[in-house]
């Protein structure tokens, strides 16, 4: 195997496109040139590049849908439905060749089955490489989409969704102490609430801002609420009913020791 061979198999041996018999071969030639080792170590980290250059992307509403009915329409073959081995053949008509005459179609063939695999293997690997690269460039482009829908969603996000696709959707804005607002999105029919923070300063030196639904006379905490460097925050009102009411309390670093507010609130939200 020459240099050239070589680098079209390990370019496609780093993106995982080799078969078992151009893996062998790949490992028995890298074993008889050492020296090559560097050009396995570069088309390693160009695939690493590729893979590390694809920013995120959200993906496209309808992508699964599409997928989901390409598969439905993609027939499925069972091994009862694989094709049957051809017939045997019928009696040669007079004055064909003898069976011990090889025909020159035969002699092609022939040909082709004593070619090494390996050797076979070779002429091949350049159009493996270049399967693999447009592979990879496709791969890349689609597994972050699909990500984003098949794994789990943030909760406040599909919350907020669900809120303002809803007919009856709400919101209500309330100017916080210190600046910055908190707007408070809602659905009675959807059951939601998000509420979402702007420019809302930090809270003071060992102190927490909690975040409460009140619902009648009664306050249930719904945990502690931490905002970013850019005083942003937003927060699912989990277990929020109709004519909820939410409200923000500063309390000590890690939440109400009592389980109950013991300041008053620094922005109350009513939904009824």
């Amino acid at each position: 195997m020459n240099e050239q061979e070589f680098r079209e198999l390990s370019a496609a041996r780093a993106l995982h496109a080799l078969s078992p018999e151009q893996e062998q071969a790949f490992s028995t030639a890298l074993a008889d040139h050492p020296e090559w080792q560097s050009v396995v170590d570069e088309d390693r980290e160009t695939a690493a590049d590729l893979g590390a250059a694809t920013e995120e992307a959200a993906p496209p509403a309808a992508a699964r849908a599409a997928i989901l009915d390409l598969i439905s329409r993609t027939p499925q073959f069972g091994a009862s439905e694989r094709a049957a081995p051809p017939a045997p053949a019928g009696p040669e008509p007079e004055g064909s060749s003898s069976p011990s005459e090889p025909q020159p179609l035969e002699h092609a063939e022939r040909a082709e089955r004593a070619e090494a695999p390996v050797t076979r293997s070779y002429r091949r690997a350049g159009w493996f490489a270049l399967a693999a690269s447009a592979a990879l460039v496709l791969g890349v482009a689609l597994a972050l989409p699909l990500r984003g829908i098949l794994e789990p969603q943030d909760p406040v996000s599909v919350a907020l969704q669900q809120v303002e696709s809803a007919r009856d959707a709400r919101t209500a804005t309330v100017a916080l102490e210190g600046g910055g607002e908190a707007t408070l999105h809602w659905s009675d029919s959807a059951q939601q609430a998000v509420l979402v923070a702007e420019g809302m300063q930090a809270a003071p030196a060992d102190r927490d801002y909690e975040l409460w639904i009140v619902r009648g006379d009664r306050p249930i905490s719904l945990g502690v609420m931490r905002t970013g460097d850019d005083g942003g925050t937003a927060v699912l009102a989990q277990g929020f009913e109709p004519g909820d009411a939410l409200a923000v309390t500063v309390e000590d670093r890690g939440g109400s020791p009592t389980g109950l507010p013991t300041t008053d609130p620094i922005a109350v939200i009513a939904t009824a």
